[in-house]
Parts: structure tokens; sequence; C-alpha cells
């Protein structure tokens, strides 16, 4: 029986896809006068903002880099919800399992995600939000997985990690949880399958039938 559950933000709880693309594009053009389509953008969302550059054939020496970070984080601080809203079922599935130790794993920064978890009125429901801090790998690795365990004193074996990328469900087996892909995000079916996640959902509140609420 899972007591705790560790959810990615982005394509999991928020659909945050137009702010952060509308955000790449503004810093993008504080370097380079080739933008791409949002659409293509949205697609590597989940991965560090230099793989998402370096995916979309991107590679600026340091100094362009640093100009790019520091305006897409500055445009993203000032507009990063101007679009994003929580995915169907998220609110109500959280308050149904009030009971539930919350916590999010997340590359965003750490002040991007509670600001935007703030504005949205979802911080509430988490008692821990990890995001990107210096010294901990990104997912795929499980080192901000382990860093949430750790902080919301729980075993790998009673926690369940939700993701939309292969990265989360990938970062969650490498720290022992058994994981939970959500189809609805912002990868694949194919590639959440091959995978191999113990768990698929295509909708938030499905979460109700693997995790026992106050009432159930």
């Amino acid at each position: 029986m899972f007591t705790t559950v560790l959810c990615d933000l982005d394509g999991t709880l928020i659909d945050s896809r137009w702010d952060i693309a509308e955000a790449f594009q503004y810093a993008l053009r504080q370097v380079s006068s080739d933008i791409p389509q949002a659409a293509s953008i949205t697609r590597h969302i989940g991965k560090p903002l230099e793989q998402m550059l370096h995916a979309l054939g991107y590679t600026f020496p340091p100094d362009p880099l640093s100009t790019f970070l520091t305006a897409y984080r500055s445009h993203y601080a000032a507009h990063g919800v101007t679009h994003t809203i929580a995915f169907p079922g998220v609110m109500t599935t959280l308050q149904a399992l009030s009971t539930t130790t919350f916590g999010v794993v997340t590359t965003k920064e750490q002040g991007q995600a509670e600001g935007v978890l703030q504005r949205l009125h979802l911080a509430r429901f988490f008692q821990h939000i990890q995001g990107w801090r210096p010294g901990l790998r990104l997912k795929p690795a499980p080192d901000m997985v382990l860093a949430t365990l750790e902080a919301l004193r729980c075993v790998p074996e009673q926690a369940l990690m939700v993701g939309d990328t292969p990265a989360d469900v990938l970062a969650g087996k490498a720290a022992g949880l058994k994981t939970c892909a959500v189809t609805y995000g912002y990868s694949t079916m194919e590639a959440l399958q091959q995978c191999e996640p113990n768990y698929l959902i295509a909708s938030f509140d499905e979460l109700l039938t693997l995790v026992p609420g106050p009432t159930r």
C-alpha cells in the first residue's frame, strides 16, 4: 500500500507547455534569429533547458548560453502561469487523497517550482517540493527522488513515482519505487511503454484506483 506519492510537475500535474514555449522563444530571440515553432519546443519539455536547446539543434558558447538562461528564467518568473492550468482531475484527486503524503520532483529550479504551485493554488497539497539544485543529478538519475524520500522520511517500498516521461519512470525505478506513467503528458505511449512502468493511467484521477483514500 502506498503512503507517499511523488509527482513530476510539467506534463503530470500542470499543462504548462505554452508558457514554457513562450519563455523559450523569448529567450532564444536574445541570442538567435532562428526561432522554432512552439509545438517543436513542447516535445522536449521535461529535459533541462540546455538539453532542450541541443535537441532543437542549438549549440551556444558560454556567454550566449548564459544570456539565454537568464532571459528564460526572468520571462518565466514573470509570465509562467499566463496559460498554465492544472490538468483535469488533479485538484479533486489531491483533495480526495488528503491523508496521503505528496511530493513534487521536477527539473524546474526550486523557486520556479514553488512559485508556479503557489500561484495555481496547488502548493498546499504537497509536503515537499523538490526542484533542481546544484549537486543533484537530474532525472533519470535517482538523486532527486531519493532526496525527496529523505525529506519526507519515507522508504522506497511505500512510495509511488508518477510522471509523464521516460525520465520520470526511470528515476523512480532507479530509486526503488513502483512507477506510474500518465499518458496525457508530453511523451508518447511507445516511449513510456518501453520503460515498463508498473502502471499506466490516462487521467490523473485514475490514481484513486492505486492509492487508498480516507474513505476506502
